[in-house]
């Protein structure tokens, strides 16, 4: 048997977590995909899959040749792409997570346009506020906001996410307006994240920097709910700017102890550590780049 074809018979099982689904990707029966599976390992003598009647897993040497397996795929397709057309006319399917909020405010509104200029490549837009496995789900692409641990993927800086401390005016009335960090003790502050009790702030001015632990009636993983629960006066919250400039600009929501910051983070795009970054991965990322310094 063709060895690139097993290889891409073994990749399809793994992302598809099953014989059958990658068959049916493929194009192929069934019986083929298993014993082209067969005919890899027999050929490398290692097993890399170990198998049950209801599940598929990848052996410790079966999920290193995964990866290889998967960048010689990528760059095979696309060096054939490429080899066809002549240009640099991308082709495929891209698979990319995001947040919710980001997805929504930012990506979203930029899709016309990276279509306009990709039209035959395929995108697969998958939002979620859970911090998702990107080689566990299939995505080539994962942007995240935050500040990143290390980590064996790969990461790209795409732009800054500067943070604002942001109330209702109805609610500054009420409880007053804070100056300093330690002010925030004792306000109702919504917190990003859940299952806490309370949280720490680190805020600077640029001379000092100040820790406070502070408390609220709401804790969300999701941006888009802490500015609406702030718009209706139930506390001060730190959100991206990119959340709340729409309600800054209309008055609903104002800015708070401007003079002090949160620790920077940053629009980061991650992705499966490669040699060699597939074409269409490459081009979105450079279009996004360019996008969000606009």
């Amino acid at each position: 048997m063709d060895r690139i074809d097993c290889m891409r018979a073994f990749v399809a099982t793994v992302d598809a977590n099953g014989f059958a689904a990658a068959a049916r990707a493929l194009q192929v029966p069934r019986s083929k995909v298993s014993k082209q599976i067969q005919a890899l390992e027999d050929a490398i003598g290692v097993q890399l899959l170990l198998r049950t009647t209801r599940s598929l897993h990848l052996t410790e040497a079966g999920a290193e040749y995964y990866e290889a397996c998967r960048e010689l795929i990528a760059s095979l397709d696309e060096a054939e792409q490429r080899a066809r057309s002549g240009l640099a006319e991308v082709h495929g399917v891209l698979r990319v997570n995001a947040p919710m909020s980001f997805g929504l405010s930012r990506l979203g509104p930029l899709l016309p346009r990276f279509h306009a200029l990709h039209p035959k490549l395929e995108l697969q837009l998958v939002f979620s506020d859970q911090q998702v496995d990107p080689i566990k789900g299939g995505f080539d692409v994962t942007i995240r906001i935050a500040s990143l641990a290390d980590s064996s993927l790969v990461a790209r800086t795409l732009a800054p996410a500067p943070r604002v401390l942001v109330a209702a005016p109805a609610y500054l009335e009420r409880a007053g307006t804070p100056h300093t960090p330690k002010d925030l003790a004792r306000h109702a502050c919504l917190n990003y994240g859940y299952l806490q009790s309370g949280v720490s702030l680190q805020l600077s001015n640029g001379k000092e920097t100040q820790k406070v632990h502070v408390t609220g009636p709401l804790h969300a993983n999701n941006g888009d709910l802490l500015a609406q629960a702030a718009e209706a006066g139930m506390g001060i919250a730190l959100l991206p700017t990119f959340i709340v400039e729409k309600a800054l600009a209309a008055g609903t929501l104002v800015a708070v102890m401007c003079d002090w910051q949160a620790p920077p983070i940053s629009i980061n795009a991650v992705y499966p550590s490669a040699r060699r970054v597939p074409m269409k991965t490459r081009v979105f990322l450079d279009f996004l780049k360019e996008a969000l310094a606009e």
